[in-house]
């Protein structure tokens, strides 16, 4: 029957041809459009926090093509698949349209096995990741057999058959955010606007994903038993659940419910608001769901403006699920049951807390590196006078126990066989305090904090602090220098 009609350029008579079915969806005045409303079209529900409003056929160029793609979004709409994942079949299906017209594939009968391999060749010679590819495959097989369970177009999916396991993720990939940056980001989350600063607080202190936390209700603190619980609709089940959080992290979500009350007078229900920066630099609630990408930008911004750095000093990039991550290494690393994490953070398979489980295994072994690191110690006059590099990991751990005095930063070297200390709490004028390249940030820092003391001191005239403040001032730098000098 397929001679009856061009299927290139006819294929809704092709389509009705083969299967009378076909009619009442080719009926549908969407298909005459390209551009459709997910909301007003679709009647699909949008997440308020990632506001996905269209879907766009345009970039498919065979017309088979965009009108079977049409009808498989239009079958799955009715299905009520989420408009993320409708979206990200289109990608890969557009994906796909472009290989086809760089292939000069013109017609459905050249889609063959052959032709497949020549498409994996595309995807692997575009350097994507192996999950990537393996979504390719998935969406490709469902659009066929859907095709073919709907008598549109017969094309054997058996290719895909073992190429459309679930890959799971690589351990190493997993992304928590270090100690070094959770301090950094203390140091600075003031620079904040007040409602980002809680929510931060609230996501680093329950681990609930980025939806979760921009819709939760304005009503969501409930009280059993003399303890708080958060409640919240989840995001990937759309169940209501409950965490249960301590009583700091109740105080701050009060103190965000009294902010949004007084902003807008009851009449926004959520407990978070999105916000405007006008041209003064103010920031401005507004009554509507934030976007998940405004979250991350706003911390980012302050990463960049106040230089949160990893180790190695590169510019640490805020992603909101890190969090998430975080609170379920820093459980695992805790020891907390399984059952328990998989419970918190509500993982439908407990496969998840072995990913973690590697990161703890990560977190031991930088540890360790960082325990049998050679280490150059300087005194107070700025000479190296120990190089230590320990043998293994008890006899260190054992050293470290020696002394009896432990200081922000430095180790005192003095005997515990001696006589009591007679400098105690003037650490930085003894002798036996001894300070290594670990605690070069930390001096560097107090440096700058006696330097702005300094001159407070100066201005005012307060003669007697500024000759502590002086002596302080030299101390430091010699340690500095010394240090610096013998890196």
């Amino acid at each position: 029957m397929s001679v009856l009609f061009d299927w290139n350029h006819e294929p809704n008579k092709w389509l009705i041809a083969q299967n009378v079915e076909a009619k009442k969806l080719l009926s549908n005045p969407l298909l005459q459009k390209d551009v459709w409303r997910t909301i007003e079209d679709l009647g699909l529900e949008v997440n308020r926090h990632n506001r996905n409003l269209t879907i766009n056929f345009e970039s498919i160029k065979q017309d088979w093509l965009k009108l079977l793609t049409k009808l498989y979004v239009l079958i799955r709409s009715q299905h009520k698949l989420s408009v993320d994942c409708i979206r990200q079949h289109l990608v890969y299906l557009k994906k796909f349209s472009y290989f086809l017209e760089t292939q000069f594939v013109s017609n459905q009968n050249q889609i063959n096995n052959h032709l497949f391999d020549e498409f994996e060749y595309h995807l692997k010679c575009s350097r994507l990741s192996l999950s990537y590819i393996q979504r390719h495959y998935v969406t490709l097989k469902s659009f066929f057999d859907l095709c073919r369970q709907e008598k549109w177009l017969e094309i054997d999916t058996y290719w895909f058959h073992g190429r459309c396991q679930r890959i799971k993720p690589n351990n190493n990939q997993i992304e928590y955010i270090p100690e070094e940056i959770w301090q950094q980001l203390d140091e600075n989350i003031h620079y904040l606007p007040e409602p980002i600063q809680r929510m931060v607080l609230v996501i680093r202190g329950t681990g609930l994903r980025i939806g979760e936390l921009l819709n939760l209700p304005f009503d969501c603190l409930r009280k059993r038993n003399n303890k708080w619980r958060l409640r919240f609709l989840t995001e990937k089940y759309q169940v209501n659940d409950e965490l249960p959080i301590c009583r700091e992290l109740t105080a701050v979500i009060k103190e965000q419910q009294k902010y949004i009350k007084n902003q807008f007078k009851g009449e926004y229900k959520n407990l978070f608001s999105s916000h405007e920066i006008r041209n003064n630099g103010k920031y401005v609630p507004t009554p509507r769901v934030m976007n998940r990408n405004t979250f991350n930008n706003q911390l980012n911004k302050l990463a960049t403006k106040y230089s949160i750095c990893t180790k190695e000093g590169k510019i640490w990039k805020f992603r909101s699920h890190q969090f998430r991550k975080t609170v379920a290494t820093i459980m695992t690393n805790a020891g907390v049951r399984d059952l328990i994490i998989q419970k918190y953070l509500r993982h439908r398979s407990p496969d998840m807390q072995n990913y973690y489980k590697h990161l703890l295994k990560q977190v031991i072994g930088d540890e360790y590196q960082e325990l049998m690191k050679e280490t150059k110690y300087v005194d107070s006059t700025g000479k190296i006078v120990a190089i230590h590099k320990p043998n293994n990991p008890i006899t260190e751990l054992m050293r470290r126990k020696m002394y009896q005095i432990t200081t922000q930063y430095g180790e005192c070297h003095r005997s515990v066989l001696k006589s009591p200390c007679q400098t105690v709490n003037a650490c930085w004028r003894c002798e036996h305090w001894l300070t290594s390249s670990n605690d070069l940030d930390a001096l560097k820092g107090d440096l700058q904090r006696v330097e702005v003391e300094l001159k407070i001191a100066e201005n005012v005239g307060m003669v007697r602090q500024q000759k502590g403040l002086v002596s302080d001032k030299q101390n430091l730098v010699i340690r500095i220098q010394g240090l610096e000098t013998n890196q």
